[in-house]
């Protein structure tokens, strides 16, 4: 009778395994298409993926070659990425820029199921469904679906499984997941250290989590002061923390004279209080609740200290590493209100705020963030036909200069260059459609004058369809369309303002 009970009571959990794999192929299988479809209709860019789309290539053919779109020998000396090296395999099955956008779909994905696991233990198996949804729905994660390939991607299951680890006792897989962490981008060992904070102070395992600071200060130090200054040839390129100091020494120390000061940075304008109450509000500012939102300080101060306004943003995929912390910590949160309040109400608050999560994070993403609007201003199928038609008569091992969109179509060789980085490529590939009406003041001017001089200086015409032109170096012949020799003749006059600024 009492086995019989015990297998009864299993059986709802054994089978319930399925559901956090169930919601993560389905997110997967959405953030994939949602990806390829972006691609396929030309609206990636050079940066970030067909920078990392070269580099990969790269390695598939067991080389490091000189990355022409960031223009330096080793990408290595920008972040430091080895991780990217594991993707070479898969580009002999499929040799597809597309590859990497699948690839980040199921990293993203795959770091749900963590959160899955330690919120049914928590609370239960309604509050997991809730909080797997939450995290797979988030805004920062559907923005970074929504914006290329990034190498970060690869640190997000890696902390998602780390935290589950620590929160579990399982070190190894959490010294597993350390490893993978401190080898997708210099500054994830800060993340990591982070967790050490919390090992030791909140777990009171010193020991261990001394071990995972040690680990982490020092390999970030070795890779900024010494590894990647001497791969890139130059010293480390991504200090943007002017209002602190020139480095981090000079910045440490104005922390410590200045703490209001550098406190108040954190606050200081409006689109960083939006970041604020999106990132906490999409959690009902459960993290706040939780000794788990120490995990979250080195990726909000790196964005927040920052004097680039581009962190500050709630685009890109600057909200992807604190996503699966932020759930972690909201996990956390409900479970100590949980044994403040018990019982019965206990329990309907339990599932109250994992469903409130839930609905206030759709809510950010749909109503208010709403990464996926963008896909409403692609180009058509005729423009992607006329692109694709054009680019096709570029042969592989030519080296191209490329408009922004069009050039990671075209980053599976040695020479790929962005426009007016490389006056004498092989061809020149251009489309205005692509720049979807958002060109930058003086790029208009700037495209023009660079296909006015490439046909004055011995380019031809490859292929001319609608608004994509491909110029050929040594060619004879050919004619632009109507509408890029309506282009080139009809000079807008803003653009010929002494500042060069366009309303």
């Amino acid at each position: 009778m009492k086995a019989a009970q015990r297998e009864k009571t299993m059986r709802p959990a054994s089978g319930s395994l399925l559901l956090p794999l169930g919601l993560a192929l389905m997110a997967a299988i959405t953030y994939a298409a949602v990806g390829i479809y972006r691609h396929d209709h030309f609206a990636s860019n050079a940066f970030d993926l067909g920078v990392q789309d070269q580099t990969v290539w790269g390695y598939s053919r067991l080389q490091m070659i000189l990355n022409t779109v960031e223009m330096i020998r080793n990408l290595l000396g920008d972040h430091f990425h080895p991780i990217l090296m594991v993707l070479a395999p898969l580009y002999w099955i499929w040799d597809d820029a597309r590859l990497l956008l699948v690839v980040q779909a199921a990293l993203l994905a795959v770091a749900a199921i963590p959160i899955f696991w330690w919120a049914r233990q928590q609370l239960g198996l309604l509050p997991a469904i809730a909080f797997e949804a939450a995290y797979l729905g988030f805004w920062g994660v559907l923005s970074g679906v929504i914006y290329d390939f990034h190498h970060i991607a690869f640190a997000v299951p890696a902390i998602s499984f780390g935290l589950y680890a620590v929160l579990t006792n399982r070190n190894r897989l959490f010294w597993a997941m350390l490893a993978l962490g401190l080898l997708t981008r210099e500054n994830i060992a800060l993340t990591f250290a982070a967790i050490g904070v919390y090992i030791s102070v909140v777990q009171h395992r010193w020991r261990l989590g001394g071990a995972v600071i040690a680990v982490c200060v020092v390999w970030f130090t070795t890779l900024i002061e010494v590894v990647m200054p001497a791969i890139a040839g130059a010293p480390y390129g991504h200090w943007t923390y002017d209002a602190l100091g020139s480095g981090p020494g000079s910045a440490l120390l104005h922390i410590i004279r200045h703490p209001l000061s550098s406190l108040r940075l954190l606050v200081d304008n409006s689109a960083k209080l939006k970041l604020w109450g999106g990132l906490l509000g999409a959690w009902l500012f459960l993290p706040v609740l939780s000794p788990l939102v120490l995990v979250a300080i080195p990726t909000i101060l790196e964005r927040l200290w920052s004097s680039n306004p581009a962190l500050w943003s709630a685009s890109y995929h600057y909200s992807l590493v604190i996503a699966p912390v932020l759930a972690f910590a909201s996990i956390d949160g409900v479970a100590r209100l949980r044994q403040i309040v018990r019982g019965r109400i206990g329990r309907f608050l339990e599932v109250g705020l994992s469903v409130g999560v839930l609905a206030a994070g759709a809510v950010l993403s749909v109503a208010v963030v709403r990464p996926f609007d963008e896909i409403g201003t692609y180009i058509s199928a005729n423009q992607v036909s006329d692109i694709r038609a054009c680019l096709g008569v570029i042969p592989a091992d030519a080296s191209v200069s490329a408009s922004n969109a069009l050039l990671p179509h075209l980053s599976h060789r040695r020479q790929i260059y962005l426009l007016t980085m490389k006056d004498d490529a092989d061809y020149v590939a251009i489309d205005l459609a692509t720049y979807l009406g958002h060109f930058f003041p003086g790029e208009k001017a700037q495209v023009r004058t660079t296909i006015t001089r490439a046909l004055g200086n011995g380019y031809g015409v490859a292929c001319s369809k609608g608004t994509t032109v491909v110029l050929h170096r040594g060619a004879d012949g050919g004619t632009l369309s109507p509408e890029l020799a309506a282009f080139l003749s009809q000079a807008d006059e803003r653009e010929m303002l002494p500042d060069n600024r366009l309303a």
